[in-house]
């Protein structure tokens, strides 16, 4: 007798298990993208209670050590908070659905930004700084990082480099001055386009925003000297 497939309960493996053989049409992304994300923020913000804080001022937004727990893994990706030799708290990061299956409804690895940093981003040049390195055994040689500000405009998903040893990558981009604070602003980190489960360290996530005034190209080029 025939069997009958069950229908899944979970759209996100449906959508990898049919990717190559169904798309659905461009307007549906970035809704999805919007409701997607934004439901795991809520979840996991709600979920990790009593955790430290990432550091936040007019000008920065920084996780480092123990505020590197409140990362959230988007659709297809993983997260663990694990320490390094001298006990330093170390984000593993690794994706288990490809980039080109899974990219355009998930930011990755990423932070929701408070209301406030979104007002002060509105019309600034942002810069987001990672300090990373590939884990033990595995061949991830890029990342790609994204800002976005759903609704407003998102930056490329940038690929930038990133080797066995400690290094800091980044981007810039530019917040729509037509931007408004909507509890939707985000950051992302892809871990390796393959979607193959291997992993990349981050010890340090960093915005800043830059000078009023200042230009894509002043911003790219203290990227270039960090």
């Amino acid at each position: 007798m025939a069997q009958t497939e069950t229908p899944s309960t979970n759209p996100f493996a449906d959508l990898v298990r049919r990717s190559g053989r169904w798309s659905p049409p461009d307007w549906v992304f970035l809704p999805a993208s919007a409701l997607v994300t934004g439901g795991l923020i809520v979840l996991a913000l709600n979920l990790r209670p009593g955790t430290v804080e990432p550091e936040i001022s007019d000008t920065q937004f920084i996780m480092e050590a123990e505020a590197l727990a409140q990362l959230i893994p988007g659709p297809g990706t993983r997260f663990e908070l694990t320490y390094g030799p001298a006990g330093e708290p170390i984000a593993r990061l690794s994706a288990t659905a490809s980039f080109e299956a899974a990219g355009l409804l998930s930011a990755g690895v990423g932070a929701a930004l408070p209301a406030e940093w979104e007002a002060n981003a509105i019309g600034r040049v942002v810069r987001f700084e990672v300090e990373a390195q590939t884990a033990q055994d595995s061949r991830i040689e890029q990342i790609r990082l994204g800002y976005f500000t759903v609704g407003h405009g998102d930056s490329e998903r940038t690929l930038r480099p990133v080797t066995s040893s400690w290094s800091t990558v980044g981007l810039c981009y530019q917040v729509s001055p037509s931007a408004q604070p909507n509890g939707a602003e985000w950051l992302g980190i892809w871990p390796g386009d393959a979607g193959d489960g291997q992993a990349v360290l981050v010890r340090s996530v960093r915005l800043t925003l830059e000078p009023e005034g200042e230009s894509l190209a002043q911003c790219e080029a203290r990227l270039s000297e960090s």
